[in-house]
């Protein structure tokens, strides 16, 4: 090797770092393959001096002791077989069946000439032949008494061996060129490992690894000797090339070798001669340990001691697969229970017995009002009226009366303030659970499913609802009945449609929505202005049907109307107006005007009394004037204006969780009105909800909405076909970018660069499931809010329509065409866990954005906090600040990043086993990338299960959180 000036080379910032930590942690440069050989003694410590022992020295005050682990005694060091000298620094050549004071040594820096007939090895501690074994005496006796020691060849070990072996490695051989020798001496009955590295004849270091376990295992016709030592202690020896105190290499390893520290695991097959030697604080040179070629065992042991105790092992896998595959099985597990109880539950729903609907519902509401928390506003004040079975109610007044908020009371609906007052189904108080179920509601705004046609909305909304016996035939008689009645016949088959694609008219959506509600014919069918957003006709022909309904005394019509005309005004049988909160008037609708007459507020000759009564609606001093005339014609007939306040007896709070109702029941209705004279308290309804139930089951429910979902993934193909695209062109694009990247240090900050680029790619496509999200959400919210479905099927298909589609797939083509296309490992066990990762990691990252949007109503909040999180995710990955560096305070956020995870998994999984070979200006280098890992990422080289765990924990994690946010607070609140 030419001489090289380290300090005169400049090179580049990375390649330099590479050199400076090659230099610290034992990374070579090298010119060329070289052989080193090693050699490994087993023996117990000799009772007698070395020959070269003199006198003049004295080891009990001398620093430096006795070398090679010898004892001390009487000043005199007494050395291990295959050591001599005053210092047991000395080579001892010869036998071990010699006494130890009489083998010859020889100078320093010099092999020994010749062992003794029938031994071999570094130091002639090695037994070859039987003969050898028998040509002295023993020192010891067998337990048989009459036996010949016989020289044991295979690496499993019974009394004490020996063993040589030859080191042929780049990284020791690139800064110290040489021959290299291995010598350990294995000691099972003490359970000790002595060892001792030799570089051109001359010791370099020795190690002792006590507290050893052995074993002798056989695994698929594999037999190995293992010893495992939990701890290591090391002495470099000075002056030498590789410890220091010898000028010419450019790196001195003696502080290094005096801080290992173990453990230590020495591995030999059977019917082998290469062993590997693994220092666990060499790991980042060595990943794989040190390999040992050509190593020769022999040990001098009676044939009785020799008893073999091979134990057979089946093969296992990782610690992490298990782990996954735990995992992965509990999950199909669960999965499997709960489809088994849905279907049972199907199969019982399907043969019970249902009675369809054919009587209408009467409602009586006294007293309601509505306060709102924030600021104590009174919204309503003291409402009261009724809707006898069979009756259309049109409740009327000018903007901002209070007509919304008192069909949401009336429909069942959650409440944000505080309502009061007692509302009665057929004469009783029962819980809003109760009157949700038997309450139509038709909202004043249209959400609908934008790609599904007007017959597909009306079948969903009917297959949702009606019960589960009924036949597939039936409910589409059903929908064609509902359809054919609101004039929708001519659009049953054109999609709905939204602002960003054009459908069907917003006159028919208001029909559709209509529809949804009247396919269940319920006993009772509210509806917030179903006119709005009608041309004249289309208005007067809904509230017509509506009037037939009604008067097939099969459901009972409530409808907040606005400004009818006046022949839609005179189809209602009872009109209720509020003004600022407050009844003006309520009674038959044929007997309106004269009341106001009566009061001096003439309705002047064709005009319509609606817009008359509106009018007086909204000025306060009619209104005042209306109330100045007394009640005795309200005592009288029984209708007309109702009196504010409140009965300080039988007033109520009603409680939208039905915990501090107090119930009232048993208002007899007459002549389409009430009399109070005729109310009783009959009864006392228990507060406790009753169990919302579905008249299908969680099994129907879920195919559905799935069927729902697949549907409006493949005619909305915008976001699959956007997904897919830049999946294949991105992959494409790195598999360019990077191609056929060399194994060298600029192919190793490729690989790093490429894997953390696409881990960024797929975590910020992610975000695409908050725009996904968002326009389902609204759709969700009401028809949870109407009784359709729980929450749990729709976040199944949720789940799984946006994941498989949307992240798996796309990660996998992405991982693909780009692993090939870079050239990274090609085994394919590498590469199936690199689609693994991917895989997990792109789903954890969705989910994560899902969590957001559940959490935050406001999807450009949702979009800015998602995009916020996942950068500085991402800046805590581990590619753009080392985890060692991060300032104590802020350690912790490196542990919530997931790209943290799924980084350090792939680079592991690529880089950790791989060599980086290259050139440097003229110096060849060799450098192991699970040191580059360790040094440059701090990562852990076996983090790749853990970090998968932590991935699927994650998983579960968000699961769960999207779960309990959806179910808790994708609520409808009005």
């Amino acid at each position: 090797m030419s001489k090289m000036h380290w300090g005169r080379v400049k090179l580049p910032s990375f390649a330099a770092f590479v050199l400076f930590v090659a230099s610290a942690g034992l990374i070579s440069a090298q010119p060329s393959p070289v052989t080193v050989t090693t050699t490994v003694t087993a023996t117990p410590v000799p009772s007698s001096l070395p020959s070269t022992c003199q006198p003049v020295y004295d080891c009990s005050t001398t620093p430096k002791g006795c070398l090679n682990y010898g004892v001390c005694e009487n000043k005199v060091c007494k050395c291990m077989p295959g050591f001599g000298g005053n210092d047991c620094s000395l080579l001892a050549c010869g036998s071990p069946l010699i006494e130890a004071s009489q083998r010859t040594t020889v100078p320093s820096k010099t092999n020994c000439p010749k062992c003794d007939e029938g031994f071999g090895g570094f130091n002639c501690n090695v037994c070859q032949t039987n003969d050898a074994c028998q040509s002295k005496a023993p020192s010891r006796t067998s337990i048989l008494g009459n036996e010949n020691m016989e020289c044991n060849k295979k690496p499993e070990v019974f009394y004490n061996a020996y063993m040589t072996c030859a080191v042929r490695t780049p990284e020791l051989a690139a800064f110290f060129p040489g021959t290299f020798s291995l010598t350990l001496d294995l000691n099972p009955i003490n359970k000790t490992v002595n060892a001792q590295l030799w570089l051109d004849a001359v010791q370099q270091f020795y190690c002792l690894a006590p507290d050893c376990e052995i074993s002798t295992t056989e695994k698929d016709g594999v037999v190995k000797t293992e010893w495992q030592c939990s701890s290591l202690s090391c002495k470099c020896l000075t002056p030498t090339l590789m410890c220091g105190g010898i000028p010419g290499p450019p790196i001195a390893l003696g502080g290094a070798v005096d801080n290992l520290k173990g453990p230590f695991k020495l591995t030999c097959p059977h019917n082998s001669t290469s062993c590997d030697f693994y220092i666990a604080d060499l790991g980042g040179f060595f990943p794989t340990g040190l390999k040992m070629d050509d190593c020769d065992l022999g040990e001098c042991v009676f044939p009785s001691e020799m008893q073999s105790s091979i134990t057979k092992t089946k093969s296992t896998l990782a610690t992490g697969i298990i782990a996954c595959l735990a995992i992965l099985g509990a999950l199909i597990l669960f999965l499997i229970v709960v489809c088994l109880i849905a279907r049972r539950k199907q199969l019982v729903l399907s043969r019970a017995p249902y009675t369809p609907n054919h009587e209408a519902a009467s409602l009586e509401f006294r007293n309601v009002g509505y306060t709102l928390h924030k600021n104590g506003l009174q919204i309503l004040k003291g409402i009261s009226g009724s809707a006898p079975a069979g009756v259309v109610l049109a409740v009327m007044g000018p903007s901002g009366a209070g007509k919304s908020t008192l069909v949401d009371i009336l429909a069942g609906k959650t409440k944000g303030g505080k309502v009061s007052g007692q509302i009665l189904l057929n004469g009783k108080q029962v819980h809003q659970s109760d009157i949700r179920r038997a309450v139509g509601f038709v909202d004043q705004e249209d959400t609908l499913p934008a790609t599904q046609t007007v017959y597909e909305a009306v079948f969903f909304s009917a297959r949702m609802r009606l019960p589960e016996a009924m036949s597939n035939e039936r409910v589409r008689e059903r929908v064609h009945e509902v359809i054919e009645m609101l004039g929708l016949t001519h659009c049953k088959d054109r999609r709905i449609g939204n602002v960003t694609s054009r459908g069907i008219s917003g006159g028919e959506k208001r029909r559709v929505s209509i529809a949804l509600e009247l396919i269940t014919r319920p006993p009772i069918l509210i509806l917030d202005e179903p006119t709005s957003g009608l041309d004249s006709y289309s208005a007067h022909m809904v509230v017509e049907q509506l009037c037939k309904l009604a008067a097939s005394k099969t459901t009972t019509v409530i409808l907040t109307i606005h400004q009818p005309r006046s022949d839609i005004f005179f189809m209602f049988d009872h009109t209720l107006v509020i003004t600022k909160g407050e009844t003006l008037y309520f009674g038959p609708t044929g007997t309106a005007a004269e009341y106001f007459q009566r009061r001096g507020l003439v309705c002047p000759n064709g005009y319509n009394i609606a817009d008359h009564m509106l009018d007086i609606a909204m000025k306060q001093e009619l209104v005042s004037k209306s109330k100045e005339y007394g009640d005795d014609e309200v005592e009288r007939t029984g209708f007309g204006y109702v009196p504010n306040g409140h009965d300080k007896e039988n007033d109520t709070v009603y409680a939208p969780n039905g915990s501090t109702t107090v119930r009232e029941t048993a208002v007899e209705m007459e002549h389409g009105g009430y009399d109070h004279s005729t109310v009783s308290i009959l009864e006392s309804v228990p507060t406790e909800k009753t169990g919302e139930a579905y008249p299908i089951s969680f099994l129907t429910q879920l195919q559905v909405i799935m069927k729902r979902s697949f549907q409006t993934l493949i005619r909305d193909r915008s976001l699959l076909v956007l997904h897919l695209a830049v999946a294949i062109v991105l992959g494409v694009f790195i598999g360019g970018l990077y191609f056929q990247v060399p194994m060298n240090l600029a192919g190793f900050q490729n690989r790093a660069g490429s894997i953390f680029f696409m881990l960024s790619l797929l975590g910020f496509s992610s975000i695409s499931a908050l725009g996904a999200f968002t326009e389902t959400r609204t759709l969700f919210i009401k028809e949870r809010s109407n009784g359709y479905y729980p929450p749990t099927p729709f976040i199944i298909s949720t789940l799984l329509f946006d994941l498989i589609p949307l992240r798996i797939i796309p990660s996998l083509l992405m991982g693909c065409i780009a692993y090939f296309m870079i050239g990274l490992s090609p085994v394919v066990e590498t590469f199936l866990k690199f689609l693994l990762v991917l895989v997990l990691f792109n789903v954890a990252t969705a989910l994560f954005c899902l969590v957001i949007a559940a959490g935050v109503r406001n999807s450009g909040v949702a979009s800015l906090a998602s995009s916020i999180v996942m950068l500085f995710m991402l800046l805590f990955g581990g590619f753009l600040i080392n985890s060692g560096n991060i300032p104590a305070a802020l350690t912790w956020i490196q542990y919530l990043s997931m790209f943290k995870y799924g980084f350090e998994a792939l680079a592991v999984n690529e880089v950790a086993t791989a060599r980086l070979v290259d050139n440097i200006q003229g110096v060849e280098v060799n450098v192991p990338g699970s040191l580059i890992l360790q040094k440059l990422f701090g990562f852990d080289l076996g983090g790749y299960w853990r970090n998968t765990v932590i991935l699927i924990g994650f998983i579960i994690l968000f699961i769960v959180t999207f779960w309990v946010l959806v179910s808790r607070r994708l609520k409808e609140r009005k």
